[in-house]
């Protein structure tokens, strides 16, 4: 029986690292690295996603082996755009380099995969259109209420207003939010409090944080004091240089989790990673330090390892050491 629900993106992913060999059409997608994240502690995940009728079934029928509920994966009569390509610089940052420019320079063979591929943005004019990603009530799995927690990963931002309410309505008692760029934008800063009313955290990269309130403040416990008056529990942010800044706004404690300070071979699906972990560790213990503390400790070995199988064949025993390194460091501010 699946415990926890990951909702999000199933992508094809296609990925030039900073300096390992490349990844060329492996699973990938928030959703998937969630739930990996979240499977490392213990946890049996439910996917929430929609593909297309090209959509590779095998990876569907792996995560199943490995124990995943795939019920609620919708697999649309046509083709979907599910093509994901990442390129990293030698600092391991996003690259806007054309994909098939990037290939040729790394000597690497262009996949035919990516014939065509156009990548899918979000578009801030278009954000309260559907779209045939945007998930719908009805792609909820039967049962969902019975799920001990859900992180909904970056997506749209119909998907991220209407689920999280329908969710908590239907009886999940822990529901958390890492938000997409393409609305964390001063632009919709009013926009925001209504869809973030409710949730239990929101996890947030710095970036994302000083766009949404670049017009209003440039302290980052303001702007988790701001999130936490819009009827967040917590706020979660994950700074640039690798520590995490944790807000409770009950009791309006903070903390500060440090890094682990790990070797970056491939960011794809970190974020995604200490997401799941986070949500599994916070509903088990309803302790948010120690869920921030194992959600870095999960990050710090995604991004040393091969996407999501790689992720998923990372040993208990480092995992949980890297955690206790961590959870040393723990500072309240």
């Amino acid at each position: 029986m699946a415990d926890y629900l990951f909702l999000g993106a199933l992508t094809r992913d296609f990925i030039l690292p900073p300096e390992d060999k490349p990844l060329v059409d492996v699973p990938g997608g928030g959703a998937a690295y969630a739930a990996a994240g979240a499977a490392l502690w213990g946890a049996h995940p439910a996917l929430v996603a929609r593909v297309g009728e090209d959509f590779p079934r095998r990876w569907l029928q792996d995560f199943r082996q490995r124990g995943w509920d795939v019920q609620g994966v919708r697999i649309l009569p046509r083709r979907l755009e599910d093509r994901r390509v990442r390129i990293y610089d030698a600092n391991g940052r996003l690259s806007t380099e054309q994909p098939l420019n990037a290939f040729t320079r790394r000597k690497v063979p262009f996949p035919k995969a990516l014939l065509n591929y156009r990548p899918l943005s979000l578009r801030r004019t278009d954000l309260h259109k559907p779209t045939e990603h945007t998930l719908r009530l009805s792609d909820l799995p039967p049962h969902y209420g019975e799920a001990r927690g859900a992180h909904l990963t970056p997506y749209d931002y119909l998907t991220h207003n209407l689920l999280p309410a329908a969710l908590r309505n239907g009886g999940v008692p822990f529901v958390t939010l890492e938000p997409h760029p393409a609305y964390m934008s001063s632009l919709f800063f009013d926009d925001l409090p209504p869809l973030f009313h409710g949730l239990t955290a929101v996890l947030a990269p710095e970036s994302t944080m000083r766009t949404l309130f670049s017009e209003h403040s440039v302290d980052l416990w303001e702007m988790a004091t701001i999130l936490g008056q819009w009827q967040v529990e917590f706020v979660v942010i994950r700074r640039e240089r690798g520590d995490v800044w944790v807000y409770e706004t009950q009791t309006q404690r903070r903390w500060v989790i440090a890094g682990y300070p790990a070797t970056p071979t491939n960011p794809t699906g970190a974020g995604n990673a200490f997401g799941g972990a986070f949500l599994v560790a916070l509903r088990e213990t309803l302790d948010v330090v120690q869920a921030a503390v194992r959600g870095a400790a999960t990050a710090s070995l995604a991004v040393e390892t091969h996407g999501v199988a790689g992720l998923l064949e990372s040993l208990p025993a480092l995992l949980h050491a890297r955690a206790a390194v961590i959870a040393r460091q723990v500072r309240r501010v």
